[in-house]
């Protein structure tokens, strides 16, 4: 049994289909390109490479290893993140102590900083920690982060 040759207007309406297709495609590779571009515009900031989109990608399996770079650079988002707020606790922390300690010296430049530096007394540390409270109230708010500090 032969088979009859597709009409003119099957043809015309597989070349439609077709064109639709490729142009769902290329618009997919480009939300991916504009995604990966987004992305690395967070990142790189965060002292992460950019993520590397090639301007000449056209398919699909142009587009997978822009999305395994941006997936690997995600993974290690974590780590980068947790060393940053590591750091930033740290020179608060410093911070904190050297106004605390300079308020000390300013107003007494002889007093000691042994008691500082011994630490509390186990058999009043929660005596002493309960009548600080109101001024570590105070004090704290002199520490709030300034959006304006993160840029």
């Amino acid at each position: 049994m032969a088979q009859a040759a597709p009409g003119p207007q099957a043809v015309e309406a597989t070349r439609k289909a077709l064109e639709d297709l490729q142009a769902e495609h290329r618009v997919g590779v480009q939300r991916i390109a504009a995604w990966a571009g987004e992305a690395s515009t967070t990142l790189v900031p965060l002292g992460m490479s950019p993520i590397p989109v090639s301007e000449l990608s056209t398919s699909i399996s142009d587009a997978l290893p822009v999305l395994d770079s941006a997936a690997d650079r995600l993974r290690r988002l974590d780590q980068i993140l947790g060393a940053r707020l590591e750091a930033e606790g740290s020179r608060l922390c410093r911070a904190v102590i050297e106004y605390i300690l300079t308020c000390f010296r300013s107003h007494d430049p002889a007093i000691s900083l042994e008691p500082v530096i011994a630490g509390p007394v186990a058999a009043t540390e929660d005596a002493a920690r309960e009548s600080v409270q109101d001024a570590v109230e105070l004090v704290a708010e002199r520490f709030q982060r300034d959006p304006a500090d993160a840029e």
